[in-house]
């Protein structure tokens, strides 16, 4: 994939991530998109596969937990992929601790679309993981 497609789809990405715009980012997402984010399944590699899973899988973590800010840098971009980085400041509501995560996740773009994305936790989510 030329580099300025893969360019392209990396900034809109982050630039509606950064707005919260979370609808309109499933627009850059292939139909049969692949998200692998092992320490949100208690370390188990499970795959998550199609917009709905991962929409549903997005509901489950986020269920008790109150975002303050979210802060994205990148993109970096490189050969097909691009990387981003995520800090979420957040509220887990059943017991009021207020936290950051941190994770960066690592996209594959083919045909102008996301393919695939890898997420690499430097803080473990909040959220129950069953």
């Amino acid at each position: 994939m030329p580099a300025a497609r893969v360019r392209r789809v990396a900034d809109e990405y982050v630039t509606l991530m950064r707005a919260g715009r979370l609808d309109e980012v499933a627009a850059l997402l292939a139909p049969n998109v692949v998200r692998v984010a092992p320490m949100e399944t208690g370390g188990d590699p499970v795959e998550r596969r199609g917009t709905a899973e991962i929409v549903e899988n997005a509901d489950r973590l986020l269920a008790d937990i109150e975002l303050h800010a979210v802060t994205v840098d990148g993109p970096f971009p490189a050969d097909g992929r691009f990387a981003a980085r995520f800090r979420f400041d957040q509220t887990h509501t059943p017991t009021g601790t207020r936290s950051s995560t941190t994770k960066l996740s690592l996209y594959t773009v083919a045909d102008g679309l996301i393919v695939r994305e890898e997420v690499f936790y430097y803080d473990a989510p909040q959220a129950s993981t069953g």
